[in-house]
């Protein structure tokens, strides 16, 4: 009976590992993917041979390789820099170490692709970008956690959310700080790493939570998610505070700009990539703008929109790209967010533009003074 029990869940388990296999080979997995490939291969071959008791000891050794493989995730995915912590309490999840988050999202960008739900113009270059991407993650930081899996899983809440955490380079602390929300399908570290680059030109704390798989910030849950990030900044002894997000999570942003606050942050700007809301209003603060002029998901067209909205407080960026411009065009979206953001922190020393010369505004995040000039507004840029 055990024999034929065994049997049984082989002939379940051994498809999903012939499949894993197949798809580690065309996304090149990495080490810790491919040794869970491996011990799903030879448990299966364990479970269809036991009956004939043959090779009875590949189950126990596909098994030890598959504990071996997650225990030295558990141990040794925390990166050099970025950490992933749940807040507002602190600590972090098992489960955001155990897969490595190259795999999950190239394997999903695959899926994606074949599927056809991404369109031509915004996909023509998005796999070797997540690749690049990656590469660079992992020159930098080396294995980490990644809060996608936890997303996936349902966990967020206001009240206990993952973020991806990541302090300025040869420093643990800063008065200022760069909040990124994260657009559909999740939380990725590798977004929140690139934005982290741009937020090294002033040694900003760089915070990434997560909302859930949607990105809908612009919901209650989204908003409590936002002003615990900026209760959680504040009590670490953040005073500036820039506002960006990603996507759905640009279009979080240009609704929440107006309404999540903390008295104690000085909001000194808004940070938009590949994504901003029609609805929203004019924003109070500068806003800096970055669109790839192919997004069919996000047209251009809506982008420039709101940035004459904005008026003198809108700075528009446009790369040769489609909706994943910060990936494929990572370097000029690098550059053009540095450049903003230090422009935007030059004027916060400035006499009559530093927090104690701000007045408050209706949503509570005190507004920067008026005195200093206002970023200019480039249509066009490339």
């Amino acid at each position: 009976m055990a024999s034929g029990s065994a049997f049984f869940l082989g002939l379940l388990v051994g498809p999903v590992a012939v499949f894993l296999a197949v798809a580690a080979t065309v996304i090149g997995a990495t080490s810790s993917g491919w040794g869970y490939v491996v011990g799903a291969v030879v448990t299966s071959a364990g479970l269809l041979t036991k009956r004939w008791r043959r090779w009875r000891g590949l189950t126990r050794v596909g098994l030890g390789l598959l504990l071996i493989v997650a225990g030295a995730r558990l141990l040794f995915s925390d990166g050099k820099g970025l950490h992933t912590a749940r807040l507002p309490d602190g600590g972090w999840r098992l489960v955001n170490r155990l897969v490595d988050e190259r795999d999950g999202t190239l394997l999903a960008a695959h899926a994606l692709l074949l599927s056809g739900r991404l369109p031509a113009a915004d996909a023509r270059d998005f796999v070797p970008a997540l690749e690049g991407a990656f590469a660079r993650l992992r020159d930098s930081e080396g294995q980490i956690a990644t809060p996608a899996i936890a997303t996936w899983l349902g966990l967020q809440s206001p009240e206990s959310f993952d973020a991806v955490v990541i302090p300025p380079e040869g420093r643990d602390s800063s008065e200022v700080a760069v909040v990124m929300l994260h657009g559909y399908t999740g939380n990725f570290a590798v977004y929140c790493w690139e934005m982290a680059r741009s937020a090294r030109a002033i040694s900003a704390l760089t915070v990434c939570p997560s909302v859930g798989p949607a990105g809908d910030w612009w919901s209650r849950r989204g908003e409590e998610t936002l002003e615990h990030t900026f209760a959680w900044l504040a009590r670490r002894g953040v005073r500036r505070v820039y506002l960006g997000g990603l996507s759905n999570g640009g279009l979080g942003a240009s609704v929440l700009v107006g309404r999540a606050a903390h008295p104690g942050l000085e909001l000194r700007g808004l940070v938009l990539i590949s994504g901003a809301s029609s609805k929203a209003p004019p924003p109070r603060v500068p806003v800096l703008l970055v669109e790839g002029r192919r997004d069919s998901m996000m047209p251009a067209r809506l982008m420039r929109d709101y940035a004459q909205r904005a008026g003198p407080l809108a700075t528009y960026v446009e790369v040769d790209s489609g909706h994943f411009a910060f990936l494929d065009r990572y370097e000029a979206c690098e550059k053009a967010i540095s450049a903003w953001l230090e422009d935007r922190e030059r004027h916060a020393v400035l006499p009559g533009a530093s927090s104690g010369g701000s007045s408050a505004g209706p949503s509570g995040v005190r507004q920067p003074g008026s005195s200093g000039r206002r970023p200019e507004h480039r249509a066009g840029a490339s």
